[in-house]
């Protein structure tokens, strides 16, 4: 009779552990539903901001007889570009951004000079290290949508850099001095393209005005301006 008499206590004692293990089982299939539901949440208000970095090959355009492109020239570049969608789809957009660029130009520059023997021919090598800041802008058309993350992308731009700083080294002549010749135009300009798929996109530069401007001294117009073409990579 003891027994029956414990019976109503060991009833409610079950009844706790049930409903205790019960109430963890719904707390834990709740988690796991917003989990899942959070996982597979679409933003239909996306934007593709992108950190974006570049690899470039440098090509002299409009060379005068006196200059001549050696060695490999090349570009690097990075920064960051804001996205402005311009249409519901949000596949189409404006970006606009701010970077920094250092190009390097190995040329040669050929002069003839006097000497005791007559007249001689003498080609010295030069090196132009350019340090820009860089304003981007570009018209973006894409196959993205909130939920695809790779796409093909086609961006034609514009991009102008303002120098910075600059660095010219050449082999030692007492007679001539490139520095004193020419010297890198401040602001530069030039259309570009970014195109391609996921991460892997080319990059093209052509620029539009003078990379090089007259000194005082030099009254003789170069008209140089550079074809830079490579890689660029779009990182989120």
């Amino acid at each position: 009779m003891r027994f029956v008499k414990y019976l109503p206590i060991a009833y409610l004692w079950f009844l706790f552990q049930a409903m205790r293990r019960l109430t963890f089982l719904i707390l834990l299939l709740s988690t796991l539903v917003q989990a899942q539901t959070d996982s597979t949440f679409v933003d239909e208000r996306y934007l593709e901001d992108q950190f974006y970095f570049n690899l470039t090959y440098i090509s002299l355009l409009n060379t005068p007889p006196p200059i001549s492109q050696s060695g490999f020239s090349f570009g690097l570049g990075g920064g960051f570009i804001k996205d402005f969608p311009l249409n519901a789809r949000r596949n189409v957009a404006l970006g606009a951004g701010l970077g920094y660029g250092f190009n390097n130009y190995y040329f040669n520059v050929r002069f003839n000079k006097e000497t005791e023997e007559g007249e001689e021919t003498v080609v010295l090598n030069s090196k132009f290290m350019l340090h820009m800041l860089e304003l981007p802008i570009e018209l973006r058309f894409r196959t993205s949508t909130p939920t695809r993350y790779r796409f093909w992308r086609f961006y034609p731009g514009l991009k102008i850099s303002y120098v910075f700083y600059e660095n010219l080294s050449q082999d030692r002549d007492p007679d001539f001095d490139v520095g004193e010749t020419v010297q890198p135009n401040e602001l530069l300009y030039g259309l570009t393209f970014s195109g391609g798929f996921n991460k892997w996109n080319v990059h093209v530069y052509y620029g539009l005005n003078d990379l090089l401007t007259n000194t005082r001294e030099n009254d003789y117009d170069f008209n140089i301006t550079d074809f830079r073409i490579g890689l660029v990579f779009y990182v989120f």
